[in-house]
């Protein structure tokens, strides 16, 4: 007897077993039991930020010491190219600036479009940058060097710029002096330091005292014991006159130099004069051997023969300080 109920409550515990596990599916059914749902924030954070683009000289060209620097290229058109003063930036030459774009992100300005059209062309009295004054039209890469700018140092004004990320927009740079490394250019390329040679510049040797320019009196014969200056002037009003406030002289470093062989025995060649003489008045001595002790010495300087200077005809090389 006691074993026929043990059998009928197993029976009883096993349905009610099933009937509890088959009710817990239809209890969530119901919706009874539910899963999270998405809560919205409405506050966010700011915004993510890159870095500012910059300005290298070109894409294979990004060196720590190729920034914030650019190519420049110069067509001199047919102007005649004979010595290292040629190649400066002379009146009518076209000058263009090239870059590429660096950012720490990869951020984008293609073909320089964006950045192209914050280039303004500048020029200024000294390599420091004195004296700004925009030249040109905004935009342009190019530039056609014209008569006011002589005398002057080229630059641009160039903002980097991209078309994607944020920022895209960098802090103007200033690039003072295109013909060297240190004013945003380089010191490698086929540009020499200098600013816009100045093509109305006039070169007097005259004797002291006297205001005769002995350059357009070829014919006039040198004295010994005689001393012999320089005059550099800017024809700024254009009417081939000396006039006052002219004079530039001191403006620019000039050497002399011997020209032509001595006489009679020819034992002497012409060539620069040892750089004591340097920015100087040139005192021609009395005698032979006081002119050797005096003028020689320069790296392809004259040599003083037996003749001393005599048959010599003088000239000088200058250059803008």
């Amino acid at each position: 007897m006691q074993a026929t109920v043990k059998r009928r409550l197993t029976k009883v515990a096993l349905a009610l077993v099933v009937a509890g596990y088959c009710a817990a599916p239809a209890v969530a059914a119901n919706g009874n039991l539910k899963s999270g749902q998405w809560q919205i924030v409405s506050e966010q954070t700011g915004t993510i930020q890159g870095t500012v683009p910059w300005i290298t000289r070109a894409a294979d060209k990004t060196a720590d010491t190729d920034k914030d620097h650019v190519t420049v290229t110069i067509d001199r058109g047919d102007r005649k190219i004979v010595t290292e003063g040629d190649k400066q930036f002379h009146v009518g030459d076209k000058v263009t600036v090239n870059w590429a774009i660096g950012d720490t992100e990869g951020d984008l300005d293609v073909d320089n479009a964006a950045t192209k059209l914050t280039v303004q062309w500048m020029r200024y009295s000294d390599q420091n940058g004195s004296n700004p004054e925009e030249i040109g039209a905004k935009g342009s890469d190019t530039y056609e060097i014209q008569a006011g700018d002589a005398d002057h140092y080229i630059g641009i004004k160039i903002t980097p710029t991209t078309t994607t990320g944020d920022p895209a927009v960098a802090t103007e740079l200033l690039l003072k002096d295109l013909s060297t490394d240190a004013g945003g250019g380089a010191d490698g390329d086929d540009i020499p330091e200098g600013p816009v040679v100045d093509e109305n510049v006039h070169v007097v040797i005259h004797e002291k005292d006297s205001n005769t320019n002995l350059l357009k009196n070829s014919g006039t014969t040198l004295k010994t014991n005689t001393t012999y200056q320089v005059l550099l002037w800017s024809d700024k009003n254009g009417n081939g006159t000396y006039d006052a406030g002219e004079n530039v002289t001191d403006q620019y470093d000039y050497r002399w130099k011997f020209v032509g062989t001595s006489k009679i025995a020819g034992t002497g060649t012409g060539g620069i004069v040892n750089e004591n003489w340097n920015d100087k008045d040139l005192v021609i001595p009395l005698t032979n051997a006081e002119a050797k002790e005096a003028f020689e010495g320069a790296e392809g300087g004259v040599t003083v023969g037996s003749d001393g200077v005599q048959g010599f005809g003088l000239s000088i090389d200058y250059k803008r300080k």
